[in-house]
C-alpha cells in the first residue's frame, strides 16, 4: 500500500507549476504518488506535467472534461488516491523538502488526530517575509479548532494538510455547498470526532495568488459560505462543548452583523466598488435591521449580482430560526 498521496489541484497557472512539482520531488520522504488533478486549464499545463510524468513514475496526470471548480477538482483527486495518508496541495506554492516527512511523522505519533497543517511563509510586496502560524500545541482538540473559528470567523487551518484516507472514507468529501471555502467546513467536521496536529515550522511558502482568483469576485458568496459554516458547526459542536456553544449561538446575530460590516470596510479600504455596490444590494434582503437600513439608505443604485438568491440568507440563520 502505498503511504502518501499528493493531491495537487491545479488550474491554469503553467508558468508557476514547475517549481511546485520540483519541490515535491526532492521531499526527504519519497515513497508517495504524486496525482496532478488539472481542471480543464486552457493554458500549456498539460504539457509541462506531462513531462514530469515521463521523467518521475510517482506523477500521475489527469485532466478533468471540464472545468469542476473547488471542491470538484479536490474531490475528484481525492477519490483517485491510493494513500494511508493524503496530502491536499495547491498549485504555485513551494513545499519545504522535509515537508511529508514532518506531516507524516506527526501523524503517526498522534494516532487519535485526523489531519496535520503546519505553518505559512509569505513574501511581501515589498519583498519582507511574513510567517503566519496558529496559537496550537504540537496535539490538540477539534474542540479547539472549532472555538477559534466561532471567535474569529477564521480558519487557522489553510487548504493545504495530510489527512488520513480513512477519514475521508468515514466523514465524505467536500461539500460543494460552500464553494471554494469548503475545506474549512472538512476540517471543522473531522474536527467535531478527532484531535488536530500542528507542525509549527513555516513548511510551505506561499505563491502569488492570480489576479483573477475567484475570490476577488465571490466576496459576497464566501461571506455566505463562511457563515454557513459557522451556524452549520455550531450544531455539530452543540453536544461537545455545549457551554461554549450556547455562549456564541447567543452573540451569534452580531457576529453576523460585524462581518458583514467588517467585509464592506475592506471592500471601501480597497475601492472595490464593484462589490460595494454589490453588498449594499444584497443586504437590502437581510434579516438583519441595521444592514438593511445602510442598504436601502445608500443602496439606491445598487442591483443585484446575477448569482446572487435571497435563499441564501437562510445559510446564515441559526438552525432555530431556519
Amino acid at each position: 500500500m502505498i503511504p502518501v498521496s499528493i493531491c495537487l489541484t491545479t488550474w491554469n497557472r503553467a508558468p508557476l507549476l514547475q517549481r511546485t512539482l520540483d519541490s515535491l520531488l526532492v521531499q526527504t520522504f519519497p515513497n508517495f504518488e504524486l496525482i496532478i488533478s488539472d481542471d480543464c486549464s486552457p493554458d500549456e499545463t498539460e504539457q509541462v506535467c506531462r513531462r514530469y510524468e515521463k521523467r518521475d513514475s510517482r506523477v500521475r496526470y489527469f485532466r478533468n472534461d471540464k472545468n469542476l471548480g473547488m471542491p470538484g477538482n479536490l474531490n475528484a483527486a481525492v477519490e483517485r488516491a491510493q494513500g494511508v495518508y493524503i496530502a491536499n496541495l495547491h498549485d504555485g506554492d513551494i513545499y519545504h523538502p522535509e515537508l511529508l516527512a514532518k506531516w507524516k511523522e506527526a501523524l503517526d505519533q498522534h494516532p487519535s488526530a485526523a489531519f496535520v497543517f503546519n505553518d505559512y511563509r509569505a513574501i511581501l510586496r515589498d519583498g519582507s517575509e511574513h510567517i503566519y502560524t496558529a496559537p496550537f500545541k504540537a496535539l490538540f482538540s477539534g474542540s479547539e479548532l472549532a472555538t477559534y473559528y466561532f471567535e474569529t470567523v477564521t480558519s487557522a487551518v489553510w487548504g493545504t494538510v495530510m489527512v488520513r484516507a480513512s477519514a475521508y472514507r468515514k466523514f465524505g468529501l467536500f461539500d460543494p455547498r460552500f464553494g471554494f471555502i469548503s475545506d474549512v467546513d472538512m476540517w471543522l467536521r473531522l474536527a467535531s470526532h478527532f484531535d488536530v496536529a500542528y507542525v509549527a515550522k513555516p513548511l510551505i511558502t506561499l505563491g502569488e495568488r492570480p489576479t483573477d482568483h475567484p475570490f476577488r469576485h465571490a466576496l459576497w458568496r464566501a461571506a455566505f459560505w463562511a457563515l454557513g459554516i459557522y451556524t452549520s458547526h455550531l450544531q455539530s459542536f452543540s453536544e461537545k462543548i455545549p457551554e461554549i456553544v450556547s455562549r456564541y449561538r447567543h452573540s451569534y446575530p452580531v457576529t453576523l452583523r460585524k462581518y458583514f460590516i467588517k467585509t464592506m470596510s475592506s471592500c471601501v479600504k480597497h475601492r472595490r466598488w464593484a462589490r460595494v455596490r454589490e453588498g449594499l444590494a444584497i443586504w437590502q434582503d437581510a434579516a438583519d435591521p441595521i444592514l438593511r437600513t445602510i442598504a436601502h439608505a445608500l443602496g439606491f443604485l445598487a442591483v443585484k449580482p446575477s448569482w446572487y438568491d435571497p435563499h441564501l440568507w437562510r445559510m446564515t440563520l441559526l438552525e432555530k430560526d431556519v
